[in-house]
């Protein structure tokens, strides 16, 4: 449906997001005005053969207008033909306009949530956990596997988090040898606790406050002041769904980029029924790439060396590292643009 009203540019338009929908325009260097509605109001955004030339709503006009646009939720885009603007007064490549919108709303939601904090007296564990998800400084939640260590110690025990008193303490479920623990060796020495969450390893500093043993065998720390994080990889991995081109032993094949960070990418693969020992042929094989990053204009070619390789069912999944990128040029500007502005909009890997 939305490739349909593309080409032929008029009527509602459902199933795609705002954003993306822009995006789209842009590449299609169409010409065209979009409505945009919800509820209570309703937005134009004027494109002049993929350009985006002005906006309004019915009480703000030109880039605050299209900004208000992009914060709307639960709308209805219409589009026509007709444009009655003919002068650009935004003056800003869409790719600008689309992070900046979403670092706003970053920016608002983190705000929300801090305040949200602050006005909460006793809040229940389910909204101290989504609240606590919120933040940026913060990767706890109930259920979460926990690693207990001691400074300058090579005691460690295993642990789960079951219950948070915001801005109080932490209650953890025992560590399996709970008789044999001395409870001296908790008062002295700081506790430092680890997690892993989403490829980010979390640690923090804290004390025992008290250890139970009924109703059931739990121990109460301190709630933690900061927390502290190492990325596990070099570059954060962001998903995406992009269409690609290479070449594979002079062979033309299809593939999707599934993730992406600023220093390579996980590539599913086209395969053929005449290939044989593909996956050991590829290792360490530099190959081409062809693809169009969503909001960029035109298509980018980069090579990329095979680090690790994986076949299920009858795709190969091969880990690209990106080779050439150092020099500030216009792939590297194009990727760079692009994963910042997924960081910005989009819940990543």
């Amino acid at each position: 449906m939305v490739a349909d009203n593309i080409k032929g540019i008029s009527g509602q338009i459902a199933g795609v997001t705002l954003t993306s929908f822009l995006q789209m325009i842009e590449m299609e260097q169409k010409t065209c005005t979009i409505k945009v509605f919800t509820k209570k109001n309703m937005g134009e955004i004027f494109f002049l053969n993929g350009t985006l030339i002005d906006s309004n709503t019915v009480s703000l006009k030109h880039l605050d207008a299209l900004y208000d646009i992009l914060s709307w939720n639960n709308i209805v885009i219409e589009v026509g033909k007709n444009v009655s603007k003919k002068q650009n007064v935004i003056n800003l490549p869409l790719m600008h306009i689309l992070i900046e919108s979403a670092r706003h709303s970053d920016e608002i939601e983190r705000t929300i949530a801090q305040n949200d904090l602050k006005n909460t007296t006793s809040p229940s564990a389910k909204s101290i956990t989504r609240q606590i998800l919120k933040s940026k400084n913060f990767c706890l939640e109930i259920g979460i596997k926990l690693l207990i260590d001691f400074d300058d110690s090579a005691v460690s025990f295993r642990s789960k988090l079951v219950g948070i008193e915001q801005g109080k303490y932490l209650l953890l479920k025992a560590p399996g040898p709970f008789g044999r623990i001395d409870p001296d060796l908790f008062q002295v020495e700081d506790l430092i606790i680890k997690s892993l969450y989403k490829g980010t390893i979390y640690a923090f500093r804290s004390k025992l406050i008290s250890i139970i043993s009924e109703p059931s065998k739990l121990m109460f720390i301190e709630y933690p002041r900061k927390i502290e994080h190492h990325e596990l990889r070099s570059h954060k991995r962001f998903k995406c769904s992009i269409v690609t081109q290479t070449e594979v032993n002079k062979e033309e094949r299809g593939g999707v980029i599934e993730n992406i960070s600023i220093g390579g990418c996980l590539c599913i693969i086209e395969t053929f029924s005449t290939d044989k020992n593909l996956l050991s042929r590829l290792l360490n094989d530099t190959l081409p790439f062809r693809c169009h990053f969503p909001g960029s204009k035109g298509e980018v070619s980069f090579r990329g060396e095979i680090k690790n390789t994986r076949k299920k069912s009858d795709e190969i999944f091969v880990g690209i590292e990106f080779i050439d990128l150092d020099s500030p040029d216009e792939v590297q500007r194009t990727i760079k643009n692009y994963i910042q502005l997924i960081e910005y909009s989009s819940e990543n890997v």
